[in-house]
């Protein structure tokens, strides 16, 4: 698969949750690169979306959406909700909920980092961050790499941060069942997101895709940055076996990266794109 950008990005984040840059400052980078159509999906929030909607006035479409944490088979899964409703106040019950619980694993994830010889790195992530962003393990991630104890945020997590290193923190995130159904009552389409990115072989992974279907779950990613080409084809394939729709994302982050907005994404023409669905004829895909 080529390099090139696809004028429509379904998965990003700003610093409303763990970006490092603010709602405005996303899309005006979307805007300059030529996108269309923009989801951003911080992670259990969706505290930057009318920030992000004023800045994308008349220059391009903006998307409210959110990734959202879940809990498969002892795995954390991702489930980024589109379209949605986010002023709904089921919508923002169940993020007040998230919310809690993600509070609870950046305490203690830095409790963690204190032991192996960090210092109050939680109220050094709230400061980098801004006032009310949701604190991430990509939040920890930069701030490791600021204090010297990493060259990058991949090593980060690998040392620190992954599932059985120093400061990993298993959250009981709700079931998969439950997140797709918040999505839906806020009217939202929901989207299994980068699914070969989870530690498991394929035969689970197809076990995951056959859980998320039966709990009404409406597509899955098929294209994201830093992905191998067989990987893209086994999706696809996935994609039509469980008939799903087909979504695409960078899951961009920062300035700087292999996951840039609409880097390396493509949706094969005999698939069925997710915007081909009631929810998106408001936002003027053709």
């Amino acid at each position: 698969m080529g390099i090139f950008r696809s004028k429509i990005d379904l998965h990003c984040h700003s610093n409303a949750s763990d970006g490092a840059l603010t709602p405005k400052e996303v899309v005006k980078r979307a805007i300059e690169l030529g996108l269309t159509h923009l989801a951003l999906t911080d992670h259990d929030t969706c505290r930057g979306i009318n920030e992000a909607k004023e800045a994308a006035k008349g220059a391009l479409n903006l998307i409210p959406g959110s990734e959202i944490s879940a809990t498969w088979n002892n795995n954390q899964i991702h489930i980024v909700g589109l379209f949605l409703d986010y002023e709904s106040e089921s919508f923002k019950a169940f993020t007040e909920g998230q919310k809690v619980l993600r509070e609870q694993r950046a305490l203690e994830i830095a409790q963690k980092l204190e032991r192996v010889g960090f210092h109050d790195m939680l109220n050094k992530a709230k400061k980098a961050a801004g006032e009310g962003a949701s604190i991430t393990r990509g939040n920890y991630a930069r701030l490791i790499v600021a204090e010297g104890k990493a060259t990058c945020t991949d090593e980060a997590f690998n040392v620190y941060l992954r599932k059985g290193k120093k400061a990993y923190v298993a959250t009981n995130w709700p079931d998969v069942s439950v997140c797709v159904e918040a999505i839906h009552k806020a009217n939202g389409v929901a989207v299994l997101a980068h699914p070969k990115r989870y530690e498991m072989t394929n035969m689970k992974l197809r076990a995951l895709m056959e859980y998320f279907k039966n709990a009404g779950g409406d597509a899955i990613e098929v294209s994201y940055s830093q992905q191998r080409p067989q990987e893209h084809s086994y999706l696809c394939e996935l994609c039509a076996r469980f008939g799903f729709k087909a979504s695409l994302g960078s899951d961009f982050h920062a300035l700087g990266t292999y996951r840039d907005l609409g880097l390396n994404l493509n949706i094969p023409e005999d698939l069925t794109p997710v915007w081909d669905c009631p929810q998106a004829q408001y936002y003027n895909f053709k």
